[in-house]
Parts: structure tokens; C-alpha cells; sequence
């Protein structure tokens, strides 16, 4: 039987989200968590991008996002998908 991470309900997302947008830098954290709750990446991952990671020339959110092998944890470049409830966050 394999160990699967412990994630966040959502209370406990609600939660972090709302103490996140009395701090410092509200915006940048909050997208961090959310692509970290959401889409899977992990902290490093999400530190790493850059706006012309997830938005496109024309302003809108990319539907994937490309990782490059010096942003993965293994070295390895790999793609995440942007859901449409990540979207609307």
C-alpha cells in the first residue's frame, strides 16, 4: 500500500487563503497555493515561475504549463495542466 500525501480540505484551504490575504505580498502567495493545491506543483515549482509561464501573449492563463528540467525536482521538464476550477481562482 503506497502513502499518499496528506492534502488540504477545503475549510483548510479557505483558512490559509484568508490568513494569506492579510500578509505581505498577498497576491504572489495566494497563486502559489492555489497552483500548489490545484495543479499539483510543488513549492520550488511554483517559486520558479515566471508570468510568461502561466499567461499567454494575449493576457489570458495558459491551459498547461511547461516546467523545464532546472525547475522539477528531478530534472525532468513536464507539463501541468491548468483546470478550468483553477482558472476561476
Amino acid at each position: 500500500m503506497s502513502k499518499q500525501a496528506k492534502t488540504l480540505t477545503a475549510t483548510e484551504l479557505r483558512r490559509v487563503l484568508d490568513y494569506v490575504a492579510t500578509r505581505k505580498h498577498a497576491a504572489r502567495n495566494r497563486a502559489c497555493l492555489l497552483l500548489m493545491n490545484y495543479a499539483g506543483l510543488r513549492v520550488g515549482e511554483a517559486a520558479s515561475l515566471r508570468i510568461a509561464d502561466v499567461v499567454g501573449r494575449d493576457g489570458n492563463v495558459k491551459k498547461e504549463i511547461q516546467l523545464k528540467p532546472s525547475q522539477t525536482k528531478g530534472g525532468h521538464a513536464r507539463t501541468v495542466f491548468v483546470s478550468e476550477r483553477l482558472k476561476k481562482n
